[in-house]
């Protein structure tokens, strides 16, 4: 028999593997819900947390107990709650209403170039002659898929415009991660944990929403039982419980480990998308996917960064 530490090492990297397909299925169901809520862009962004938040609230209170964040905290968790919650969904589901769910699964990918370019100016961060290469690689992979995916029935100028949304959520995201480890790297007494972190920020993102959600006036709308179950996977699966399983894998394995497994989260989406919304499936989306694989990879083997002296 297995012994203890092989068993949980085995049940971690199955639940890294689940957290890898339910955020690779939340590219057609974004898809789905975009062009199906077009005036209701908002609403689906409140729907979504207005699910997450309870169960992110109730694994911080078993985990860590009623943890209220300082005063001084207040300030960079509505920073990060803007740009990880607010900006990224803003153009995750602006970009779906416009390009493929398996296009703007590998776009995504470029979030950690955008985190490695920011790391320069905020951290200190050196760009070696791999990092160089790797970004090269990852942009030529994008540069590709923006202009050469085989999801053709979509206008082109209609994808452009999807890509460069989807680009901005990652942009948008990589910026909640260096104002992150700034945080982390600054804090000289009890610093909120990274599920504490979540938690929080998943609140006022939330709270963030409800004046857009309002002028939407949702109420005035029937919801039939497919848009609230394509909802609730986006809330409590895709979020909450991949969040959660997302912070087990970095406890147990790490957080190098725990990231490799994200890495594959396009090819969980660009499968997803040809299998359940027809989508077109290509090689041009394999080279991408290597190209920006692999220049990641490259990136990602740069050295810990410090924070810069002021």
């Amino acid at each position: 028999m297995l012994d203890f530490s092989t068993r949980k090492l085995a049940i971690t990297n199955l639940l890294m593997l689940t957290v890898s397909v339910l955020w690779g299925l939340a590219w057609p169901v974004g898809r789905l819900l975009a062009t199906d809520l077009l005036e209701f862009p908002f609403t689906v962004m409140f729907l979504r947390y207005s699910f997450a938040v309870p169960i992110l609230f109730a694994w911080m209170w078993v985990k860590e107990g009623n943890v209220i964040p300082k005063v001084t905290d207040y300030r960079v968790l509505f920073i990060m709650a803007f740009t990880s919650v607010f900006l990224y969904q803003i153009g995750y589901m602006y970009g779906m209403q416009k390009t493929a769910a398996s296009d703007a699964s590998l776009v995504i990918g470029f979030n950690p170039i955008f985190v490695a370019i920011l790391s320069v100016f905020a951290l200190s961060h050196k760009l070696t002659n791999q990092s160089l290469l790797g970004m090269a690689l990852s942009f030529t992979g994008i540069l590709l898929i923006f202009i050469a995916s085989p999801n053709i029935d979509i206008p082109l100028k209609e994808r452009l415009i999807g890509n460069s949304l989807i680009m901005f959520g990652a942009f948008a995201y990589a910026i909640y991660i260096i104002v992150m480890r700034i945080y982390v790297l600054e804090s000289k007494e009890n610093p909120l944990s990274s599920l504490s972190l979540i938690t929080w920020v998943s609140l006022v993102g939330w709270i963030l929403f409800i004046p857009f959600t309002i002028l939407e006036s949702p109420w005035e709308r029937s919801w039939n039982n497919e848009e609230w179950l394509l909802i609730g996977y986006l809330g409590i699966l895709s979020t909450a419980l991949s969040y959660v399983f997302f912070a087990i894998g970095v406890e147990v394995i790490g957080a190098n480990r725990a990231s490799s497994f994200v890495n594959v989260v396009p090819i969980f989406g660009i499968l997803s998308s040809w299998l359940w919304i027809n989508e077109e499936l290509g090689w041009i989306q394999l080279v991408s996917f290597g190209l920006i694989y692999f220049g990641v990879r490259m990136v990602n083997t740069q050295p810990p960064e410090g924070i810069l002296e002021k």
